[in-house]
């Protein structure tokens, strides 16, 4: 959103990416509805199928259903969705060059110079949206000591009738040690089944999305793909700027560690940057003011989630039996989680509903 946001301001703009477009992409690829709120273009052509109901199990024990009512996830594949994105920018004015192997970004006093495989260009401002293994965070120093976490996805096709069973429907399955979930989120003709963990359980993530799919009764059904990522997560003052450069969505680290989800924080944080890039260009200043942005817009949200998270893993795995006996029944918890997801309200304000919880929790649990 970055490159859209400053062609479209008359900032001339090169846009860099290793792949060719439409490229596939790891990603479960659930799009909180509010994104559409940050976007000045609608993503309905792309929009492969839209959720109101929410599956919820817990291994070997309890399982539920909350219906939202209305949509609050959007199912979008990767390959298109980015596409829109690029042809959007590339409407307002951005340049692109694909295939290019981005090797070094090196700032200089008055500008970058991007080095790449038979490739140099010099710029007054480069934006990092390189995802979670950065080369801008890397040859800038930046991102050091982001907390990370693994997910391993498949693809599966199914017959139609088949797949009509899971139609509007988002599956979550939880109760992993110390914390994560599989997943379940329907797409045209197909699902996006993974896993989430914390790093250094990459051995057991195989296996246990294997037993997740046996137990879903999918083991026959044809694998299109796979694919494994990582996440990052700011939790306190990362230094994800420089002078001359910003880094923006998973290369910053902004992903909610509730959900894992990260594309609403990496549209936030493009918008954010281009409007920094705006400022800095036109004063002679720097891009460390983007830096302060998104502690003051973005970071508050994400401390909420984390705190959320750990309250909600915590409770999972201390006080089991109580948390099934009275999760499925708390009507005010899931109103305000689909609130949330469609942009209706916030994790923050959410927390501060409940006077002290915030603080005393995170004292309690200790969290940055």
């Amino acid at each position: 959103m970055a490159a859209r946001d400053l062609a479209a301001a008359g900032v001339r703009v090169l846009i860099l990416d290793r792949e060719r477009f439409p490229r596939y992409k790891a990603c479960a690829g659930g799009i909180p509805r509010r994104t559409r709120g940050l976007l000045p273009f609608p993503i309905d052509a792309v929009v492969e199928e839209s959720v109101h109901l929410f599956d919820i199990s817990v291994r070997n024990s309890v399982r539920f259903v909350r219906d939202s009512g209305r949509p609050f996830l959007d199912m979008v594949m990767r390959d298109r969705f980015d596409a829109l994105l690029l042809e959007r920018a590339e409407e307002a004015g951005a340049e692109f060059r694909p295939a290019t192997m981005v090797r070094s970004v090196e700032e200089t006093g008055r500008g970058v110079t991007v080095r790449g495989e038979g490739f140099e260009a010099d710029a007054s401002f480069v934006v990092g949206a390189d995802g979670a293994n950065s080369v801008t965070a890397r040859s800038l120093g930046l991102g050091a000591g982001l907390a990370s976490c693994a997910a391993l996805e498949v693809e599966l096709r199914l017959p139609p009738l088949r797949r009509a069973t899971f139609d509007h429907t988002v599956l979550i399955e939880m109760d992993y040690r110390p914390w994560g979930y599989s997943w379940v989120f329907p797409k045209e003709g197909a699902l996006s089944i993974g896993i989430v963990l914390p790093d250094g359980q990459g051995r057991a993530m195989r296996t246990r999305l294997t037993d997740y799919i046996s137990r879903l009764g999918l083991s026959a059904a044809e694998v299109v793909r796979e694919r494994g990522h990582n996440s990052r997560f700011r939790r306190g003052g990362e230094a994800i700027a420089t002078p001359r450069a910003a880094l923006t969505g998973d290369a910053a680290g902004l992903a909610d560690e509730f959900t894992q989800e990260g594309i609403v924080y990496a549209i936030q944080s493009g918008r954010l940057a281009a409007l920094e890039v705006l400022r800095a260009a036109g004063r002679e200043g720097d891009l460390r003011s983007y830096e302060r942005a998104v502690d003051r817009e973005i970071a508050p949200e994400l401390r909420a989630a984390r705190l959320l998270g750990y309250i909600g893993y915590g409770i999972l795995r201390r006080l089991r039996g109580p948390w099934l006996g009275v999760a499925p029944s708390i009507g005010p918890l899931w109103k305000a989680f689909f609130a949330v997801h469609r942009g209706e309200s916030s994790y923050h304000r959410e927390l501060q509903r409940i006077p002290l919880l915030p603080s005393m929790a995170a004292r309690r649990l200790g969290v940055p």
